[in-house]
């Protein structure tokens, strides 16, 4: 079991280079965040990205036993985290698959990881952190290099 974590010198880089406060400002959820229908209590990927940046490392697990739609999940996908969620709604299940599936295609990947302000910030900071890379695609995404083929 991994010890608590806590990203305090990228958090600093992306506050400006002053102490991330315990109030963060982070805009409400943008409409290309609901490509795949909406989930009632979705939250902004902002969000779930810079809580998983402050307090993981890359390849650590994430489990969300109430995964909704997902965007803990796809959050933990964009920054190189490997995710289990667990969701008892088969509607939300659907929602979550869809969007996991969204951004399998490279582009999109890509795209979602360019709007997303903190991710920008930290690629800015610590390139060697991130493997994105827009110059040429990779053979697989990050999250799917344990995934068995049929």
């Amino acid at each position: 079991m991994m010890p608590h974590y806590y990203n305090y010198e990228l958090m600093k880089r992306i506050n400006g280079d002053t102490q991330m406060t315990d109030v963060w400002r982070l805009p409400a959820i943008a409409p290309w965040e609901k490509t795949c229908t909406k989930h009632p209590t979705q939250k902004p990927l902002g969000l779930l990205s810079r809580i998983i940046m402050a307090s993981t490392v890359e390849g650590a697990w994430i489990l969300d036993p109430f995964a909704g739609s997902s965007t803990t999940g796809i959050a933990a996908n964009l920054l190189g985290r490997r995710y289990l969620g667990i969701e008892q709604e088969e509607e939300f299940a659907r929602i979550s698959k869809a969007r996991r599936e969204e951004i399998e295609d490279y582009k999109t990947f890509a795209k979602y990881r360019r709007k997303i302000p903190d991710i920008v910030k930290a690629e800015d900071t610590q390139t060697d952190l991130f493997v994105c890379c827009e110059a040429e695609p990779i053979a697989s995404l990050p999250f799917l290099e344990d995934e068995e083929t049929d």
